[in-house]
């Protein structure tokens, strides 16, 4: 395989894994995650389950996929091993990815065997969610900037007091994503029709924890999403280059289509099909700001021109 061919499959790979995180999503959302029982890796103890529940065959079909998706990561990072130097930056994520990816099946694991699936509305269930959430989005990360990674024709030039201050913003995305996590879990576990009420809900008392805690997540996004909009819009004002103006452009246009789209599945009551574009959404704004960190290091000594 050429590098060229690696960029190729770093980029296929992004798709896949997307695919696999968002298919998880609607295993839990449509309650299915008890659909193979009790038993991980194999289905109701069978290697193809024999089973006329529709919940059986979702759960089933997300097993099978991150089953695939295994075997295509440890390829993914033997070939990395074989184009690329000891050291080299994309053989280093190319490894975090392969890491990241058996850390997320230990996590599904974990739900599955330890009960925290379905109607579960423990406390355990809401932080191993948020643990889930975080290594997702380090896997999607990896993945992204393998494929950044493969564009290098020279070595990252050393950070400077300005990347190192860049590296923060993402852990800030990450932060929106554990409240919305934990939104989500709680619009599955608790729906409700009516806005007014859900609001009275979430500052009531009497609520459960995870009512009380879905209101921090449009909080958090607003602030921290939008000042982010705000931030990467004078960016572009003031950018060192056109394709700098560019990326910074699209990173503000990209987040202010995220809190829009955020509203409006908070208005319309979180319908299935907007929870899981939602998802999409998130990890689109995560990637994309990994790739833009990665972008105005890389590309660093090359502005001016």
């Amino acid at each position: 395989m050429t590098k060229t061919q690696y960029k190729k499959f770093a980029f296929s790979l992004l798709i896949y894994t997307l695919l696999v995180i968002l298919w998880g999503a609607w295993v839990r959302i449509s309650h299915s995650g008890d659909g193979c029982g009790d038993t991980w890796p194999l289905c109701k103890g069978q290697l193809i389950p024999e089973a006329q529940q529709g919940k059986t065959w979702v759960e089933y079909g997300h097993r099978l996929m991150s089953g695939i998706y295994g075997f295509v990561v440890i390829y993914f990072w033997w070939v990395a091993r074989k184009l690329y130097p000891v050291g080299h930056f994309a053989r280093k994520v190319a490894l975090a990815t392969l890491i990241f990816m058996i850390t997320e099946a230990l996590l599904g694991a974990k739900l599955v065997l330890f009960g925290l699936v379905t109607t579960n509305d423990t406390p355990y269930r809401a932080f191993i969610m948020a643990l889930h959430q975080i290594n997702s989005f380090m896997l999607t990360g990896a993945v992204s900037l393998a494929f950044a990674a493969a564009t290098l024709t020279a070595p990252l030039p050393a950070p400077s007091k300005e990347d190192r201050y860049y590296k923060y913003m993402p852990w800030l995305i990450v932060a929106i994503g554990i409240t919305g996590a934990w939104a989500s879990l709680s619009n599955s576990l608790f729906p409700t029709e009516n806005l007014w009420q859900g609001l009275l809900d979430d500052f009531s008392d009497q609520s459960h924890f995870l009512i009380r805690l879905r209101v921090w997540h449009p909080f958090f996004a607003l602030l921290g999403g939008g000042g982010l909009a705000l931030y990467f819009w004078l960016k572009a004002q003031t950018a060192e280059s056109i394709l700098l103006e560019r990326r910074s452009y699209q990173m503000s246009l990209t987040l202010v289509t995220a809190i829009a789209f955020g509203i409006l599945t908070l208005l319309l009551h979180a319908p299935v099909w907007m929870k899981i574009g939602h998802l999409a959404l998130a990890h689109t704004v995560w990637v994309l700001l990994l790739q833009w960190v990665f972008f105005v290091r890389s590309q660093k000594p090359n502005l001016g021109s």
